[in-house]
Protein backbone atom coordinates (compact mmCIF):
# COMPACT_ATOMS: atom_id res chain seq x y z
CA UNK A 1 0.00 0.00 0.00
CA UNK A 2 2.83 2.37 0.73
CA UNK A 3 4.43 1.89 -2.79
CA UNK A 4 0.78 2.53 -4.53
CA UNK A 5 0.55 5.72 -2.44
CA UNK A 6 3.95 6.89 -3.35
CA UNK A 7 3.10 6.02 -6.70
CA UNK A 8 0.15 8.34 -7.10
CA UNK A 9 1.69 10.76 -5.19
CA UNK A 10 4.81 10.94 -7.58
CA UNK A 11 2.42 11.03 -11.18
CA UNK A 12 0.49 13.90 -9.62
CA UNK A 13 3.14 15.70 -8.74
CA UNK A 14 4.38 14.92 -12.23
CA UNK A 15 1.11 16.10 -14.07
CA UNK A 16 1.02 19.34 -11.81
CA UNK A 17 4.85 20.18 -13.15
CA UNK A 18 3.65 19.79 -16.85
CA UNK A 19 0.35 21.61 -16.38
CA UNK A 20 2.29 24.49 -14.91
CA UNK A 21 5.52 24.37 -18.04
CA UNK A 22 1.99 24.22 -20.61
CA UNK A 23 1.03 27.31 -19.31
CA UNK A 24 4.64 28.98 -19.54
CA UNK A 25 4.44 31.90 -22.61
CA UNK A 26 7.04 29.84 -24.97
CA UNK A 27 10.27 31.72 -25.15
CA UNK A 28 11.28 34.66 -27.41
CA UNK A 29 12.35 33.22 -30.86
CA UNK A 30 16.37 33.09 -31.71
CA UNK A 31 16.04 32.61 -35.08
CA UNK A 32 17.04 35.55 -38.25
CA UNK A 33 14.44 37.08 -39.66
CA UNK A 34 13.79 37.05 -43.54
CA UNK A 35 14.57 40.07 -44.94
CA UNK A 36 15.51 40.96 -48.40
CA UNK A 37 19.77 40.55 -48.59
CA UNK A 38 21.88 43.17 -49.59
CA UNK A 39 25.08 43.75 -50.51
CA UNK A 40 25.47 47.58 -50.04
CA UNK A 41 28.42 47.96 -47.83
CA UNK A 42 27.86 51.64 -47.03
CA UNK A 43 24.64 51.03 -45.98
CA UNK A 44 25.12 48.25 -43.71
CA UNK A 45 27.64 50.49 -42.47
CA UNK A 46 25.06 53.15 -42.06
CA UNK A 47 22.96 51.30 -39.93
CA UNK A 48 25.78 49.60 -37.82
CA UNK A 49 26.58 53.43 -36.41
CA UNK A 50 22.86 54.20 -36.41
CA UNK A 51 23.25 51.03 -33.67
CA UNK A 52 26.40 52.29 -32.37
CA UNK A 53 25.17 55.88 -31.33
CA UNK A 54 21.48 54.71 -30.21
CA UNK A 55 19.28 55.33 -33.37
CA UNK A 56 19.04 51.78 -34.09
CA UNK A 57 17.24 49.81 -32.25
CA UNK A 58 17.20 46.01 -31.29
CA UNK A 59 15.58 43.35 -29.07
CA UNK A 60 15.23 45.67 -25.80
CA UNK A 61 15.82 48.92 -27.05
CA UNK A 62 13.15 51.71 -27.29
CA UNK A 63 12.03 51.20 -30.74
CA UNK A 64 12.14 48.59 -33.68
CA UNK A 65 15.29 47.89 -35.65
CA UNK A 66 16.06 50.00 -38.33
CA UNK A 67 15.21 48.60 -42.26
CA UNK A 68 16.85 46.63 -43.95
CA UNK A 69 19.75 48.52 -46.41
CA UNK A 70 18.09 47.50 -49.71
CA UNK A 71 14.60 49.10 -48.84
CA UNK A 72 16.11 52.52 -49.31
CA UNK A 73 14.96 54.21 -52.00
CA UNK A 74 18.04 54.06 -54.28
CA UNK A 75 19.78 52.02 -51.98
CA UNK A 76 21.11 55.27 -50.06
CA UNK A 77 21.31 55.60 -46.68
CA UNK A 78 19.56 58.57 -44.53
CA UNK A 79 22.97 60.29 -44.32
CA UNK A 80 23.36 60.44 -47.73
CA UNK A 81 19.93 61.20 -48.73
CA UNK A 82 20.53 64.22 -46.27
CA UNK A 83 23.82 65.42 -47.47
CA UNK A 84 21.97 65.34 -51.08
CA UNK A 85 18.65 66.66 -50.50
CA UNK A 86 20.61 69.70 -48.40
CA UNK A 87 21.68 71.26 -51.67
CA UNK A 88 17.97 72.81 -52.20
CA UNK A 89 17.92 71.22 -55.54
CA UNK A 90 15.25 68.42 -56.85
CA UNK A 91 17.27 65.78 -56.14
CA UNK A 92 16.83 62.61 -59.01
CA UNK A 93 17.85 59.41 -58.19
CA UNK A 94 17.31 55.55 -60.35
CA UNK A 95 13.72 54.99 -57.83
CA UNK A 96 15.04 50.97 -58.51
CA UNK A 97 18.08 50.25 -57.97
CA UNK A 98 18.58 46.74 -58.13
CA UNK A 99 19.69 45.22 -54.53
CA UNK A 100 23.12 43.84 -55.75
CA UNK A 101 24.67 47.40 -56.13
CA UNK A 102 25.37 49.75 -54.02
CA UNK A 103 26.64 53.40 -53.42
CA UNK A 104 30.36 52.94 -54.07
CA UNK A 105 30.80 57.11 -54.43
CA UNK A 106 29.37 59.85 -53.82
CA UNK A 107 30.24 63.56 -54.58
CA UNK A 108 28.35 66.62 -53.95
CA UNK A 109 28.86 70.27 -54.90
CA UNK A 110 27.09 73.47 -53.09
CA UNK A 111 28.71 76.02 -55.25
CA UNK A 112 26.83 78.88 -55.44
CA UNK A 113 25.00 79.16 -58.25
CA UNK A 114 25.80 75.96 -59.36
CA UNK A 115 25.56 72.98 -56.90
CA UNK A 116 25.90 69.45 -58.21
CA UNK A 117 26.30 66.43 -57.47
CA UNK A 118 27.27 62.48 -58.53
CA UNK A 119 26.45 58.98 -56.95
CA UNK A 120 28.09 55.62 -58.17
CA UNK A 121 26.94 52.76 -57.62
CA UNK A 122 28.71 49.29 -57.85
CA UNK A 123 28.23 45.93 -57.76
CA UNK A 124 29.82 42.63 -57.00
CA UNK A 125 30.75 41.86 -60.74
CA UNK A 126 32.43 45.29 -60.58
CA UNK A 127 29.48 46.94 -63.02
CA UNK A 128 28.84 50.42 -62.47
CA UNK A 129 27.06 53.44 -63.25
CA UNK A 130 26.21 56.33 -61.69
CA UNK A 131 23.66 59.72 -61.58
CA UNK A 132 25.22 62.95 -62.24
CA UNK A 133 23.12 66.31 -61.89
CA UNK A 134 24.51 70.02 -62.99
CA UNK A 135 22.20 73.27 -62.49
CA UNK A 136 24.42 74.83 -65.29
CA UNK A 137 26.72 74.04 -67.63
CA UNK A 138 25.74 71.04 -69.35
CA UNK A 139 25.18 71.14 -73.17
CA UNK A 140 24.89 68.42 -76.53
CA UNK A 141 26.62 65.44 -75.82
CA UNK A 142 28.97 64.01 -78.69
CA UNK A 143 26.94 61.15 -80.87
CA UNK A 144 27.74 57.58 -80.26
CA UNK A 145 27.52 54.21 -82.81
CA UNK A 146 24.38 53.14 -81.02
CA UNK A 147 21.30 54.59 -79.26
CA UNK A 148 18.17 53.57 -77.92
CA UNK A 149 14.92 55.72 -77.07
CA UNK A 150 13.96 56.19 -72.89
CA UNK A 151 10.51 57.33 -71.84
CA UNK A 152 11.18 58.68 -68.45
CA UNK A 153 7.65 59.47 -66.90
CA UNK A 154 9.73 61.80 -64.86
CA UNK A 155 10.27 63.89 -67.62
CA UNK A 156 6.77 63.95 -69.14
CA UNK A 157 6.42 64.16 -72.69
CA UNK A 158 10.01 64.79 -73.53
CA UNK A 159 12.43 62.65 -75.90
CA UNK A 160 15.46 61.14 -75.01
CA UNK A 161 17.70 58.90 -75.58
CA UNK A 162 20.50 56.47 -74.14
CA UNK A 163 23.93 56.63 -76.03
CA UNK A 164 26.28 53.91 -75.97
CA UNK A 165 29.08 52.61 -78.12
CA UNK A 166 32.35 54.32 -79.48
CA UNK A 167 31.73 57.78 -80.62
CA UNK A 168 30.80 58.65 -84.12
CA UNK A 169 33.13 61.30 -84.43
CA UNK A 170 36.47 59.85 -85.85
CA UNK A 171 39.06 62.03 -84.07
CA UNK A 172 36.70 61.69 -80.33
CA UNK A 173 36.76 57.79 -81.13
CA UNK A 174 40.82 58.20 -81.47
CA UNK A 175 41.10 59.98 -78.11
CA UNK A 176 39.00 57.49 -76.34
CA UNK A 177 38.23 54.71 -77.85
CA UNK A 178 37.00 52.77 -75.14
CA UNK A 179 32.80 52.07 -75.65
CA UNK A 180 31.06 54.68 -73.82
CA UNK A 181 27.08 54.75 -72.17
CA UNK A 182 25.14 57.69 -71.07
CA UNK A 183 21.90 59.29 -71.80
CA UNK A 184 20.92 62.55 -72.61
CA UNK A 185 20.87 65.04 -70.73
CA UNK A 186 17.10 65.46 -69.01
CA UNK A 187 16.18 68.68 -68.13
CA UNK A 188 13.96 69.74 -64.98
CA UNK A 189 13.31 72.21 -63.19
CA UNK A 190 16.50 73.23 -61.51
CA UNK A 191 18.78 71.68 -63.84
CA UNK A 192 19.86 68.48 -66.14
CA UNK A 193 20.20 65.33 -65.09
CA UNK A 194 21.74 61.66 -66.82
CA UNK A 195 22.86 58.36 -66.29
CA UNK A 196 26.37 57.40 -67.06
CA UNK A 197 28.54 54.31 -67.29
CA UNK A 198 32.19 53.30 -66.49
CA UNK A 199 34.43 55.36 -68.88
CA UNK A 200 32.80 58.09 -67.54
CA UNK A 201 33.19 56.67 -63.93
CA UNK A 202 36.66 55.67 -64.70
CA UNK A 203 37.76 58.92 -65.90
CA UNK A 204 36.88 60.76 -62.51
CA UNK A 205 38.05 57.93 -60.08
CA UNK A 206 41.12 55.76 -60.40
CA UNK A 207 39.83 52.87 -57.98
CA UNK A 208 36.89 52.01 -60.43
CA UNK A 209 39.15 52.18 -63.50
CA UNK A 210 38.34 48.60 -63.51
CA UNK A 211 34.25 48.94 -64.14
CA UNK A 212 32.44 47.56 -66.83
CA UNK A 213 28.90 48.77 -68.06
CA UNK A 214 25.46 47.44 -67.49
CA UNK A 215 23.72 46.42 -70.28
CA UNK A 216 21.98 49.05 -72.36
CA UNK A 217 18.97 47.32 -71.44
CA UNK A 218 18.90 47.52 -67.75
CA UNK A 219 20.21 51.20 -68.20
CA UNK A 220 17.05 51.97 -69.84
CA UNK A 221 14.82 50.31 -66.71
CA UNK A 222 16.83 52.25 -64.50
CA UNK A 223 16.94 55.67 -66.82
CA UNK A 224 12.94 54.87 -66.72
CA UNK A 225 12.52 54.53 -63.23
CA UNK A 226 14.34 57.74 -62.49
CA UNK A 227 12.37 59.74 -59.38
CA UNK A 228 12.64 62.61 -57.15
CA UNK A 229 14.64 61.95 -53.83
CA UNK A 230 12.64 61.93 -50.56
CA UNK A 231 14.11 63.28 -47.19
CA UNK A 232 12.58 59.89 -45.99
CA UNK A 233 14.69 57.39 -47.31
CA UNK A 234 12.06 55.28 -47.19
CA UNK A 235 8.92 57.95 -47.89
CA UNK A 236 7.12 57.57 -51.49
CA UNK A 237 8.46 58.42 -54.85
CA UNK A 238 7.59 62.31 -55.90
CA UNK A 239 6.26 63.24 -59.07
CA UNK A 240 8.14 65.63 -61.18
CA UNK A 241 11.27 67.26 -61.03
Amino acid sequence: MAKTTTGAALGLGLAIVALATACDPPPPSTAPLDLPSTSAPEAAAGSDADSADGLGSGPGGEGPPPPPAGAFLAQMTPEQTAQLTQLGVEVVVPGQVPPAFSVAEMRVSQSDPAPSYLVVYQDEADQCFAMEFAAEGFGDLPATENRLSIKPPLFGDQSYGLNYGPFVDADLSAQAPQANLFTDWMIGSSGAYRLVGAAYIGDLFDQLRSCTDISPEAAVALAESLTVLSTDPMGAPVDGP
